[in-house]
């Protein structure tokens, strides 16, 4: 149901909001690696909720706990699993 997506969109920005993950990346967006709210965190909540959809039911409580669990793996894990590339001098 699209209103479990909105409630997973709503509820990964607010929680992200709440662990103070910044909205949108550092100027220029396109070459930043830093975490946000916005992306990647909405993004792997969809997706995330989106694979248990179609596997297993559409729940409320489902996409309330995996905004939860999208936004813990953001902040806390994804850049030990990702880490972000080097940068090297070219001088």
């Amino acid at each position: 149901m699209i209103i479990n997506y909105i409630l997973v969109i709503i509820s990964a920005i607010i929680l992200g909001l709440i662990f103070k993950l910044p909205l949108l990346p550092d100027k220029p967006i396109r070459r930043s690696w830093k975490i946000s709210v916005i992306y990647p965190t909405v993004i792997i909540a969809l997706g995330l909720y989106a694979i248990w959809e179609y596997f297993f039911f559409h729940d409320i409580y489902a996409a309330l706990i995996i905004a939860i669990s999208a936004v813990v793996f953001t902040k806390f894990i994804l850049e030990k699993l990702v880490p972000p590339p080097v940068r090297g001098d070219s001088s």
